[in-house]
């Protein structure tokens, strides 16, 4: 009698846990993306923004900086104008 070698199921291969640091980037991404949408270029690193703030209009007149990663950050000078 022969008998038939018992192939053992392949294991999928396991994705690593990439799910934490993706989110954080999605969600940086997103606050960027709408931050984007009321942003107007007044320089070369100096934007003025416009947006709702605790029920007024907000206008942020603001230096902004790279970081090492290549976003875009605010800077400490800049003026806020409450509408």
């Amino acid at each position: 009698l022969k008998r038939k070698k018992q192939v053992a199921p392949e294991k999928p291969v396991k994705k690593q846990k990439t799910g934490e640091t993706s989110r954080a980037l999605s969600s940086s991404k997103q606050s960027s993306s709408s931050r984007d949408d009321n942003m107007f270029q007044i320089g070369k690193m100096r934007y003025v923004s416009v947006r709702d703030f605790k029920g007024k209009v907000l206008i942020d007149i603001r230096e902004y900086w790279m970081d090492p990663e290549g976003e875009m950050k605010p800077g400490r000078k800049g003026e806020v104008l409450f509408l």
